[in-house]
């Protein structure tokens, strides 16, 4: 979902009215939207130099990989490597596993994929007209 589907209104500041279905994601996967500033790029750039750097740093030289399932466990391996080697970034002394780890037994289950499929049955009643929803 881009923003132009997930946003119907933009207000002043970070408001937003979501779409339903926008909503009702974020409600399953229990968290809360948070929009950037209209007209303040440096926010989105933030998040563009952090993917940059996760890109550089699990993906060049490009892997290849015969199957998705292959990519997704050496993803994994890849970042718990990297999360026990380094540092967490707000508590120094331990590592970004160890916080992790510590952090684990407060979390809520995974409930599994948000299905976001929606159809909607509709015929055409002669051409040009409107479909008929039924």
């Amino acid at each position: 979902m881009d923003a132009k589907t997930a946003v119907d209104t933009i207000f002043v500041g970070k408001d937003r009215a979501y779409n339903r279905r926008f909503q009702q994601m974020c409600g399953h996967y229990l968290v809360d939207p948070v929009a950037c500033t209209p007209a303040s790029g440096w926010e989105k750039g933030q998040v563009e130099n952090q993917v940059g750097v996760l890109r550089q740093r699990f993906f060049v030289p490009r892997p290849k990989f015969k199957s998705l399932a292959e990519l997704n466990a050496w993803l994994e391996d890849r970042c718990m490597a990297h999360a026990k080697a380094n540092k967490h970034p707000d508590i120094p002394e331990k590592t970004v596993w160890e916080v992790s780890q510590a952090e684990r037994p407060s979390l809520i289950p995974y409930v599994g994929p948000f299905d976001g499929f929606h159809a909607v049955p509709a015929s055409v009643s002669k051409p040009g007209a409107p479909p008929v929803q039924g």
